[in-house]
């Protein structure tokens, strides 16, 4: 990326309040490809590869003249030989593969780190490395397969129309290297006007199907490319109608604010129950002493019962601590409004680090609690009901079920929540980790998934510790001491209670119940 003060900026990536330095208007330049005149001498792969000063790529020999299969991060131009035969006529079609410089850019729509990429007031959309952090997120984004990560540098990595010489008046390295007069540089006005020209000589010519590629699904590009064959794109390598996929609408566009309101909602939600009903625990004097345990679950210890064995509290910790490691170390990448947060690893890099190893704890650990509480989970046929008026009964405090169990159905419902999402989110998280070595449409489906996953989860787990804490008093402690007092089983779990207990009862009045 060039720090030229003559490079004004129109848009960069995940920008809060607009990044347009709008200081002064700029044309937009264009680089204009004629592939009818295109040699394939490379002449253009070389001058790029000096220029940028690029390592040395080994060339891949596939039985084609063709350099290597697809671009690298240290190979941003590539010609491409494609040999199309049609009614016994071979066609021997070379192109210019390099990026597209969109002026609705997909890599700057999806990239999630602030000023990574960048479109200058002229057209260029540029990578800038120091705040890039290597996801891969561009590469989902972008409809012609571009942006490749360096492995040595951990960046990624894309043709910069060589922003250097252009912010200086000087033509990029390879339109300047071309012998053929295939490439030329210069506004877009002028290249596109150039183009036409070019095209109704074709025509002409008997090329009547020839056109001047310059895709308005992505708002038209910087490269202009003729095409003898334009009812054939594909032919080249290229699109047919280039679009930024679905996913970065989907997750950017939609699923953040939605993801944001929910969980604003959810926080939202759970104060005004509180003032609204309170808490519910039950009338009478709770002891002040409560006992911390490790031995085995289901036995009484004087007032208290022993809701949780040790090895179990260890396990919830565990999962609720790398869970809260992957969404604090996740939400900086999600959404810029929270990007302060990725101080606390020490930046966004980091975060993009750490991250999916946060998250491939919290999956093992959810994997272990499921297997210590599953057998308690099973749901039976009075569980159900928790989908409905159970559950609206239990918030209103109106009613306690005198068939709940160790677990209420609620309780049942939220532990296999749990491990469906897990199960989503670490599926997903993988794809997402290696974006690139997955072929589309399954990184950018991959994307929407985990953050519709995402928010799902956050907002359960807002409503989870509303109700293991301000909601149910003595909820918390049975995590952190392991046990509960008998009066509180016998109110929320009295079935429960008389199981462990071999005392009778029903559900002991609430606070509730004796201020009425």
């Amino acid at each position: 990326m060039s720090n030229s003060p003559q490079l004004e900026l129109k848009q960069s990536s995940a920008e809060l309040r607009g990044e347009k330095t709008g200081i002064r208007q700029l044309p937009t330049v264009s680089k204009f490809i004629d592939t009818t005149t295109c040699i394939g001498c490379k002449a253009c792969e070389v001058a790029c590869q000096e220029w940028n000063d690029l390592r040395l790529v080994s060339t891949q020999q596939t039985g084609t003249y063709q350099t290597m299969p697809t671009l690298d991060a240290n190979f941003w131009n590539l010609i491409k030989f494609r040999e199309e035969e049609r009614e016994g006529v071979l066609q021997w079609l070379m192109r210019k593969d390099q990026c597209m410089h969109c002026a609705d850019p997909g890599c700057l729509k999806a990239c999630p780190a602030p000023g990574a990429i960048v479109q200058y007031e002229n057209g260029i959309v540029d990578v800038n490395p120091d705040a890039c952090i290597g996801c891969g997120l561009c590469a989902t984004g972008c409809p012609f397969d571009v942006p490749r990560f360096h492995v040595r540098t951990g960046k990624m990595a894309k043709c910069t129309l060589c922003v250097d010489r252009v912010s200086v008046g000087i033509e990029p390295a390879c339109v300047k290297a071309c012998p053929t007069g295939c490439l030329q540089f210069g506004t877009k006005e002028d290249m596109v006007a150039l183009g036409q020209q070019r095209v109704e000589t074709l025509k002409k010519n008997g090329q009547p199907n020839a056109t001047l590629y310059d895709p308005p699904g992505v708002g038209g590009t910087a490269v202009v490319t003729v095409l003898a064959h334009g009812d054939h794109p594909e032919w080249y390598g290229l699109p047919a109608d280039p679009q930024i996929p679905a996913s970065v609408w989907l997750s950017r566009k939609l699923l953040r604010p939605i993801g944001l309101l929910a969980m604003a909602g959810t926080v939202g939600a759970a104060l005004g129950h509180f003032l609204r009903f309170g808490p519910s625990q039950p009338a009478e004097l709770q002891p002040e002493v409560t006992p911390t345990v490790s031995g085995p679950e289901d036995i009484v210890v004087g007032d208290h019962i022993v809701r949780h064995r040790l090895s179990t509290r260890v396990v919830h910790w565990l999962t609720a601590l790398t869970f809260f490691g992957s969404l604090l170390s996740g939400l900086p990448i999600w959404t810029p409004i929270l990007g302060w947060m990725s101080k606390i690893f020490g930046g966004l890099s980091v975060c993009r680090w750490i991250h999916p190893w946060f998250g491939l704890g919290f999956v093992a650990t959810t994997l272990v609690m499921f297997v210590l509480w599953v057998k308690n989970m099973r749901m039976q046929k009075t569980d159900w009901g928790w989908l409905g008026p159970k559950a609206l009964a239990y918030m209103r405090h109106s009613s306690e079920d005198p068939d709940v169990g160790k677990y209420n159905g609620g309780q049942k419902l939220f532990f296999f929540l749990v491990a469906a999402l897990a199960l989503i989110l670490v599926a997903t998280g993988l794809v997402l980790w290696f974006p690139r070595e997955l072929a589309a449409p399954l990184p950018g489906l991959s994307w929407v998934l985990h953050d519709a996953g995402f928010i799902l989860f956050a907002a359960a787990i807002i409503v989870h510790i509303y109700l293991g804490t301000a909601a149910l008093p003595g909820t918390f402690r049975s995590m952190t001491r392991g046990t509960v007092t008998k009066s509180w089983a016998r109110l929320h779990h009295p079935r429960w209670y008389r199981e462990v207990t071999g005392e009778p009862g029903g559900a002991l009045p609430t606070t509730d119940d004796a201020k009425k």
